[in-house]
């Protein structure tokens, strides 16, 4: 029991002080990675993910399916607005999606570290991956009504 107790004493040594910058900077650095590893498949060209995203299959170099599913949160917001505007150049449009990929992580930092201030109980926890949920579930049906349309 004791051993149990100063493993997870030395593991919380570990974790961030400040979630905000600690998610924020995680992102900044899978961005970095995924581009990294684009440039890792001009000499691998078998370094391929395939996977299937809103019934569509697709096959992708690995490096831009970790830019891709770490800039979802972006896509999801930032692309519903988009979709509204006229036609814009691929460069703005990417440029909004990655600082509102950026922006949702470091809100979701923000209130983890809100909850880790305040006396956290297990119902809050639960009403916050609740919320987050539904928020997320809630863009996913924006996305999908919007292709219906």
């Amino acid at each position: 029991m004791l051993k149990i107790r100063r493993v997870f004493l030395s593991f919380k040594k570990f974790l961030p002080k400040n979630f905000r910058k600690a998610f924020l900077l995680l992102y900044i650095f899978g961005l970095v990675l995924g581009l990294i590893l684009t440039l890792v498949y001009a000499f691998v060209p078998s370094f391929v993910t395939c996977a299937s995203f809103f019934a569509e299959n697709f096959c992708t170099p690995a490096g831009i399916f970790l830019i891709l599913a770490l800039s979802l949160p972006g896509y999801l917001v930032a692309g519903n607005i988009l979709a509204l505007l006229p036609e814009i150049p691929w460069v703005p449009s990417l440029i909004i999606v990655i600082v509102t990929s950026g922006a949702f992580y470091f809100l979701i930092g923000l209130l983890i570290d809100k909850k880790r201030r305040k006396k956290i109980s297990v119902s809050g926890i639960n009403k916050l991956v609740i919320y987050l949920s539904f928020g997320l579930l809630l863009l996913f049906l924006i996305s999908l009504l919007q292709a219906i349309i």
